[in-house]
């Protein structure tokens, strides 16, 4: 290792500074050659120098360095004391060392110099070319010499620490403010595409990177991937909204293997750097090149904190550059900091996974036996745990009529699934061993659910599609508990809303509250739609605008047969990014003669 020293400046600063002490150690001990000379290991560095010239040192003038084999000063170290030596032939110690025919060197007076901590490590000495008796005050003169040179070489120690203190204090600043960033970003992340879009941001504000990007080893955690996953791949790359990294894209499905700079990360458990991308593509020729984008390159393994593999993540940089021991700190702890993030957005996802599968067991089988066409479906909010109340439900009745049901549970979480799941089936067991007009059976239900201390509130409508001989069509009556009205279409595709007046009151609230019942005739051909509450709110809008809206795709849709008619209804009003759980179920009208 260099002498610290020898780092504390440029070159030509050290031999400006120390050069000095050897001129005025040669003027005032009228020696050939005055040194100041540190010892390592395995060589001597003279940073001050005078009288050393070519014609006698040869290259050693100009390297100003030498092996131990040319060194007296390394025994100024190892005896901790000063060395005066007349006639360096007449030595038992030195008569071997070949700083004696290679330098010339024969008398020698070297005293100790120390560092800032007081170490001695080397010697400020003057050297003769002829046997030289040093006086008394030689070695006085020599003596205070070297001691004002200790207090340069501590002086300058002492800068260089607290220099490297001040670079110390501020790395660690930088990291803390990085580390804080990333426990900012990543902590309210809560799925794939919230990890990954949190890790670019991050890495782009505070490591500098132009992109970031994340690689998992379990296809099925990807909702949404449209392509199939190979059977020798397994690490896949997880997409941001909007993603136009076409790069990532070539390379989204990869081997947990050497076959590529994530694999390889992961198998060798630790970081894989490549200061440009002709070093990767030296070592992955087979790799997708033709999107190649950046220069420098990072790939990280992610693991939790039971060393469970969950993936890879990659780093690049525009321009090309070396690793150094901060960049693996920081990068360290991104990978860190983003496998934290991934388990945490994998257990809810699980959860979620859950809750979906709860919901749709929920949701009933609609019955083959009725006369009509009944259709429905069920989609649930893009956040997933936004999962719970909505729900439908059609029985047929022991006479042969058809009770039809929707509702959605205040609330949207596990506890409003539970809840929709007795309210339905209170319902429907009411429905059908009672037999009665659905304002009747709501009221039941109301009285139901007061009694037996079954906390929730609701909105549904409760609709009896009646079979009249004598009628062109068929009767159907309902009753609205503070739900969405039903749209009916005319078999024209002429839409009009099934509310008379404001509806009753949601049922939970009271259990004594009168409910009305409402009667039509449909006409055969006609499409009834029964709905929840998300497929007409939206944030900022009125209602009546999503009501209007729901009227038109439901008239452009109704020539379709009710299966198509609501996917296309459902293709029109509901985006990706649903707010809310939607529920809804279509009837057709069919002749009953």
């Amino acid at each position: 290792m260099p002498h610290p020293d020898l780092r504390a400046g440029p070159e030509a600063d050290l031999h400006v500074t120390y050069d000095r002490y050897a001129r005025m150690v040669r003027r005032s001990l009228g020696s050939d050659i005055a040194l100041v000379s540190l010892v390592e290991e395995h060589r001597q560095v003279f940073v001050g120098a005078d009288g050393l010239h070519v014609e006698t040192a040869g290259e050693v003038a100009d390297s100003r360095e030498t092996p131990l084999t040319h060194s007296f000063c390394q025994w100024v170290v190892a005896d901790q004391a000063p060395l005066v030596i007349s006639d360096a032939r007449l030595d038992d110690r030195l008569h071997t060392n070949l700083a004696i025919p290679d330098l010339g060197v024969i008398g020698y007076a070297g005293y100790p110099i120390r560092d800032h901590r007081g170490t001695i490590v080397g010697s400020l000495c003057a050297i003769t070319h002829e046997p030289r008796e040093w006086t008394g005050e030689d070695l006085a003169s020599l003596q205070d010499l070297a001691a004002a040179c200790s207090s340069e070489l501590a002086q300058r120690g002492l800068r260089e620490e607290a220099a490297l203190a001040a670079e110390s204090a501020a790395t660690l600043t930088r990291r803390s403010r990085v580390l804080l960033a990333l426990s900012e970003g990543l902590a309210s992340t809560r799925t794939l595409g919230d990890v990954a879009v949190a890790v670019e941001q991050v890495s782009i504000d505070q490591l500098g990177c132009s992109r970031a990007g994340i690689w998992i080893d379990d296809p099925s955690l990807l909702a949404g991937t449209s392509e199939p996953a190979r059977a020798d791949a397994t690490l896949h790359y997880v997409p941001r909204t909007g993603d136009d990294w076409r790069s990532a894209r070539l390379n989204q499905q990869l081997g947990l293997d050497h076959s590529n700079p994530l694999g390889s990360a992961m198998v060798r458990h630790r970081p894989v750097w490549f200061r440009d991308r002709a070093a990767q593509n030296e070592q992955y020729p087979d790799l997708d090149l033709s999107a190649q984008i950046g220069e420098a390159r990072a790939f990280l393994p992610l693991y939790d904190t039971d060393g469970l593999a969950l993936g890879a993540m990659a780093l690049l940089w525009d321009e090309a550059r070396d690793q150094t021991a901060e960049d693996l700190t920081t990068m360290t702890a991104l990978a860190s900091y983003t496998a934290q993030a991934l388990s945490r957005a994998l257990l809810v996802q699980e959860r979620l996974d859950a809750l979906v599968t709860l919901q749709s067991a929920l949701l009933p089988a609609l019955p083959r036996s009725t006369a009509h066409e009944i259709a429905a479906r069920y989609r649930p909010a893009a956040a997933r745990d936004q999962v719970g109340g909505d729900w439908y439900d059609a029985v047929v009745m022991p006479g042969g009529d058809t009770s039809l049901m929707i509702g959605d549970i205040v609330g949207h979480d596990l506890g409003a699934a539970a809840t929709m799941g007795q309210v339905r089936n209170m319902l429907r067991a009411i429905t059908w061993a009672v037999d009665d007009r659905p304002a009747a059976n709501v009221r039941l239900l109301d009285h139901a659910l007061h009694d037996l201390e079954v906390e929730g509130l609701a909105t549904l409508v409760h609709a009896r599609i009646e079979t009249d001989a004598d009628s062109e069509g068929s009767w159907l009556a309902w009753t609205n508990a503070g739900h969405p009205p039903p749209l009916l279409l005319c078999p024209d595709g002429r839409g009009r809303y099934l509310q008379d007046g404001p509806p009753d009151l949601m049922i939970g609230v009271l259990p004594d509250v009168e409910r009305a019942d409402q009667r039509t005739l449909v006409d055969d051909g006609s499409t009834l739609l029964l709905y929840t509450d998300g497929l007409v709110e939206r944030r900022g809008e009125h209602l009546d605008e999503g009501l209007e809206r729901l009227r038109e795709a439901g008239s452009r849709h109704a020539h379709l047969p009710v299966e198509k008619f609501l996917d296309a209804v459902l293709r029109d009003l509901v985006d990706a990014d649903l707010d809310d759980d939607i529920a809804v179920m279509a009837v057709r009208f069919t002749p009953t003669g």
